[in-house]
């Protein structure tokens, strides 16, 4: 019995890794200009010409290759934000603390092995960097997903900055600002869009969806809700939890949380 147990270990692990795989992502990071909340155009830090960066999706057990080309005039890091990085602390990101950056026209090979899943973010770690716009989210997908639910949808949530976050940073740390008052930003960004422009969700009546709401703010908090609609919330920080309903969520900074939300059979309202 040990030795077919044994065996069947082994059979096991070699499907796994027969299916796992790497995901690979090409990123040349680079100056762009943008305007999300349509009220200023401004640089921003895009990803391959274009802003916002993309979305990155891996499942369990795959790695996450994220290839850096850094066209900046400055260094740059790549953090992905709730990962454990096992045995990976040199991929972690943080300037100077876990990794040197990225020099201007240098090139860096992120290779992460994903052993957890949910709903992740990932984003610049030198200096106030990201602030300028190089963050995207980042989903650990699970093959044995627990919780049902007919479509998934990405939606970041995000304060804006009208200034560049070098000058952000400078008037945080100056001797006129002896509170520590943080910049207060000029716009929220709901789906990377804001001010006079609008995020739209396709709903289909009777259809359940997932959202898995990020909050890549540098400093505000979000609640979000929809009108009429109760929301269950199933994951917390890449972390599955019994679904409890709720009327509203709050994330501060950096925190994520999925919900499932069923649409309401109904045109009675503008939702």
């Amino acid at each position: 019995m040990a030795r077919l147990n044994s065996a069947l270990a082994t059979l096991l692990l070699a499907a796994a890794s027969a299916v796992a795989k790497d995901v690979v992502y090409h990123w040349d990071i680079g100056y762009v200009t943008a305007n999300p909340d349509g009220l200023m155009e401004r640089r921003v830090i895009g990803v391959n010409g274009a802003w916002p960066p993309p979305e990155l999706h891996v499942t369990l057990n795959d790695t996450l290759v994220v290839e850096v080309r850094n066209s900046l005039d400055a260094p740059t890091a790549l953090h992905a934000h709730g990962l454990f990085q096992n045995e990976t602390n040199y991929m972690d990101g943080p300037f100077m603390v876990t990794q040197c950056g990225i020099p201007p026209g240098a090139n860096m090979t992120y290779r992460i092995p994903v052993a957890q899943t949910g709903t992740f973010w990932i984003h610049a770690h030198y200096s106030a960097q990201y602030v300028d716009g190089i963050r995207a989210p980042l989903i650990l997908h699970n093959p044995a997903e627990p919780h049902a639910y007919d479509e998934e949808i990405v939606l970041p949530l995000a304060d804006w900055y009208h200034d560049q976050s070098a000058d952000l940073l400078k008037e945080f740390l100056s001797w006129r600002n002896p509170g520590g008052a943080e910049p207060v930003p000029r716009s929220a960004l709901v789906g990377n869009v804001g001010g006079r422009n609008t995020k739209t969700l396709a709903f289909s009546p009777g259809k359940t969806y997932r959202l898995r709401l990020i909050n890549m703010s540098a400093l505000a908090m979000f609640h979000f809700s929809i009108d009429g609609h109760t929301m269950r919330v199933i994951e917390v920080d890449g972390i599955d939890t019994e679904p409890m309903e709720v009327g509203n969520v709050r994330l501060a900074a950096a925190q994520r949380v999925s919900v499932l939300v069923t649409a309401l059979d109904s045109a009675d309202a503008n939702y």
